[in-house]
């Protein structure tokens, strides 16, 4: 495929019904949406959509306020993981963006079939209406002085002192340490950047949402956006009106780490990029991108 056809598959995309879509999600006023999953067909190369996504957004007045990580959610699937354009003029939350594709080498890029993506859809969001909804079917119970220091006692545990290691280690795109609780779980983001405090990390962002993951199911979780270090970390969560909190005592997703350890779910370096280089993708130049970028 030529470098012409190239840029004009991409120019074609971003004035694609599913682009346009997501812009809407990320400008419009009606509600606060917390995150994004997208689904594609592609085959550019990684690090271009990096350039690319920059580039486009910054154009757009909403340059973005963090690095995109690469990740791997699933067998056979990379992405690029929490985009997060910021408009500084805007009252609203602007969500996180997971932009995930399946190589196609028959396309440039383009949406992928509905069935491929997540829900019976290949553009998904979260906001204010649906976590709503979602936290109804939980009798969450009151954390009083007992509770607040069972809570507190956690973040002194193992388990918390492992999902640092593991977040810090390099090892892995994206960590889930996963718990059972029985309270609201904005109790667990307030604790727990106490506790990220005192050891000198800094957030950007906290968001609530959900993730498929026991019996393939929407499960609740808790997304840190941390400014130092750059990561992007979550605490998956099932409620458990018997306990207070504790580790995961069953499987989540099932991507566990290299030990099996039940608790936590991730996702590896090392097979992101084995997965990116198995196949041929196609790079975009400094000026295909800037071309690009013109048209849209």
């Amino acid at each position: 495929m030529s470098s012409k056809e190239i840029t004009q598959g991409l120019v074609k995309y971003f004035k694609s019904d599913q682009w346009q879509e997501l812009m809407h999600m990320l400008t419009q006023q009606e509600e606060e949406i917390y995150h994004i999953h997208m689904y594609w067909e592609n085959r550019i190369e990684a690090q271009s959509l990096i350039r690319l996504m920059e580039s486009y957004f910054a154009k757009k007045g909403m340059s973005l306020d963090r690095k995109i990580d690469l990740t791997s959610p699933k067998p056979g699937v990379a992405g690029l993981h929490s985009i997060h354009p910021h408009d500084p003029a805007r009252n609203l939350y602007i969500p996180a963006v997971d932009m995930y594709w399946r190589y196609n080498p028959n396309v440039v890029m383009e949406a992928a079939a509905p069935d491929k993506g997540e829900s019976g859809k290949n553009l998904i969001g979260w906001g204010k209406n649906y976590m709503d909804n979602y936290y109804k079917q939980f009798d969450f119970k009151c954390v009083g002085p007992k509770e607040e220091r069972e809570i507190k006692r956690y973040f002194e545990s193992a388990h918390w002192k492992k999902t640092v290691r593991l977040i810090e280690s390099g090892l892995y795109t994206h960590v889930h340490a996963n718990l059972e609780i029985n309270f609201d779980p904005w109790i667990l983001k307030t604790l727990a950047i106490d506790e990220l405090t005192k050891i000198g990390w800094k957030m950007d962002h906290v968001i609530p949402c959900v993730y498929i993951a026991v019996n393939n199911e929407y499960t609740g979780k808790i997304v840190f956006l941390t400014a130092y270090p750059e990561e992007v970390w979550d605490f998956g969560w099932y409620y458990n009106p018997d306990v207070v909190i504790r580790p995961a005592t069953f499987v989540f997703s099932g991507y566990l780490p290299e030990d099996g350890d039940i608790r936590y779910d991730v996702w590896t370096k090392k097979y992101l990029y084995e997965l990116l280089a198995r196949d041929k993708y196609e790079p975009l130049t400094d000026a295909q991108i800037e071309d690009i970028i013109e048209q849209v």
